[in-house]
């Protein structure tokens, strides 16, 4: 039977959606309105596996082409930051003057920057840098736009050639010929489950894909007009109200934090150093959460001030840590997760995009603030120490709560350094060093009784964040390579269970054990999570 994929983190329409929502109705007279539309992709970066802005890496038709039958489609609002000019310029350096003057949010230079680079339509840079953009009407656009074909079985889907000289000089039918897994499928289908029934019902279909809703960034709720009083708290909640209520689907978990400020909770360091030449994420980085931040988060889980379940608050949507500050994370813990936790009410925790840093604390992480610099790594030097990865303690958590964590398949974020950019560690090396990572700090940790620490293979799954604009480990760019990655782990996991001393790894007694623990890895843990934690 072919193997099959889930993803714990990943935006599957978000590359059809940035292209199409602001022309809505020419694309619906030629009746490409669609998250199965394909935006034709960049070929060549997609061959030697370069950042993914010019080619798609999850889209619906590659996602059903490689098997993937459970995806955690993140809907998100981009972050205007992305496309306004610095607010201070760097005085101290000249070249970063004129690189920060060049690149003023009123000079043409940024829009040709980001539209270049990330691949969004000049008139989506435009709106998103207009006053009438509005995270939370951007919100529920695109849950409308994921919605549209849930349930709907499509013949075929429709192909969107962007740019005029490649319209006229590509024949979309003879490149869908020629590479059919990338841009075609026929009589295909996904669901977004609106109860727990109709999700069992739809994992169980091998021709459906079970699609599950997450939201990334706390900013998708508007967040940022708290701090210019044009919306009060109350309002927020209320939202929050409109999602659980009025929604035809359900939530299943919101990454709290993101890149720049939402008002709730500090985000961690996420921008490498060439990066602060356009983006100034410094408001409120690598803080703990707000008076306001703790209300929504209670809200979110379904609790009062108390931590006691209130029916009144809703369904309980889940928390992802992803992108969250070690201050905000060790407060979350300490004040929510673990008091729940003594008196049997066990939040899962979710860090659904992730690599291993390597630490041991999150305390040291706090410490080590000043020290996240372009490839600072842990003492092994496997490791990107960034707080934005988790530590041993965030696997504890993980482990004792029955979360889930998500593997990135970003490089920089699993510890790809300048000088080993180009070696062959840039592969299943890479992406098993973080693997065995966790593993062995789980076996390895006190606090943890032998059953769990075991269970700690039962904690992980993919969680690649495809189309968010990451650098892909290089030869598994997109989910077509998803079946080759997966041999991949099966030989390497085959190879290291020959050492004696690698207890993480002595259950394994056969390659039918290693070939059963990838599958687990590969989709089974993903499905056991969201059927144990699905509302309704």
């Amino acid at each position: 039977m072919k193997r099959k994929f889930s993803d714990l983190h990943c935006h599957n329409h978000m590359r059809a959606h940035l292209h199409m929502q602001e022309k809505r109705e020419a694309y619906e007279k030629k009746d490409e309105f669609s998250p199965w539309t394909v935006i034709s992709s960049n070929r060549a970066g997609y061959v030697k596996g370069k950042m993914g802005a010019s080619y798609s890496q999850c889209d619906l038709v590659k996602a059903w082409n490689g098997n993937v039958r459970l995806t955690f489609n993140s809907l998100y609002p981009l972050e205007r930051q992305f496309v306004l000019g610095l607010e201070k310029l760097n005085t101290t350096d000249l070249l970063n003057i004129s690189v920060g003057v060049s690149t003023h949010h009123k000079l043409p230079l940024r829009d040709l920057i980001q539209t270049f680079y990330m691949r969004i339509p000049k008139i989506t840079v435009d709106y998103v840098q207009s006053k009438n953009y509005d995270y939370w009407e951007s919100l529920k656009r695109e849950f409308e736009f994921v919605l549209m074909d849930s349930g709907k079985t499509i013949e075929s889907n429709k192909i969107h050639t962007t740019g005029v000289l490649r319209r006229i000089f590509e024949n979309e039918k003879k490149r869908a010929t020629k590479f059919e897994n990338e841009l075609w499928v026929e009589n295909a289908r996904y669901l977004i489950p609106g109860s727990k029934k109709s999700l069992n019902e739809s994992l169980q279909n091998n021709d459906e894909i079970t699609m599950i809703l997450t939201i990334e960034g706390s900013h998708a709720l508007g967040t940022d007009l708290l701090e210019k009083g044009k919306i009060s708290i109350d309002e927020i909640s209320n939202r929050i109200q409109e999602i659980k209520n009025d929604w035809k689907v359900p939530v299943f978990f919101i990454t709290f934090s993101h890149h720049f400020n939402n008002n709730l909770c500090g985000h961690a360091h996420s921008i490498p150093d060439k990066g602060k030449l356009l983006l100034n994420q410094v408001d409120n980085m690598n803080k703990g959460f707000t008076d306001h931040g703790k209300r929504i988060v209670l809200e979110l889980l379904g609790m009062d001030k108390n931590l006691q379940k209130d029916q009144k608050l809703g369904y309980r949507i889940l928390i992802d840590v992803k992108h969250m500050s070690a201050c905000g994370r060790l407060e979350y813990y300490d004040q929510i997760v673990k008091p729940c936790l003594a008196k049997g009410d066990k939040i899962p925790v979710i860090a659904s995009h992730c690599g291993f840093s390597g630490v041991k604390t999150l305390q040291e992480h706090i410490d080590c603030f000043h020290l996240e610099k372009d490839d600072f790594s842990d003492e092994s030097k496997k490791f990107n120490a960034w707080n934005i990865n988790v530590c041993e303690e965030d696997i504890e958590m993980i482990v004792k709560t029955d979360g889930l964590f998500g593997l990135s398949f970003d490089q920089r974020i699993l510890g790809i350094t300048k000088e080993n950019k180009k070696s062959k560690r840039n592969g299943i090396e890479l992406l098993y060093d973080n693997i065995e990572g966790i593993a062995k700090s789980a076996y390895a940790n006190p606090n943890l009784s032998e059953a769990e620490k075991s269970k700690v293979w039962k904690c992980m799954t993919l969680g690649t964040d495809f189309e968010g604009l990451i650098d892909p480990i290089d030869h598994y760019p997109t989910v077509l390579e998803f079946e080759l990655f997966s041999s991949n782990l099966i030989f390497k996991i085959e190879q290291a269970r020959k050492d004696p001393t690698a207890i993480h790894l002595t259950h394994l007694k056969s390659r039918e054990d290693t070939e059963a623990l990838v599958d687990d890895f590969c989709y089974n843990n993903a499905e056991a999570f969201v059927k144990a934690n699905y509302p309704k």
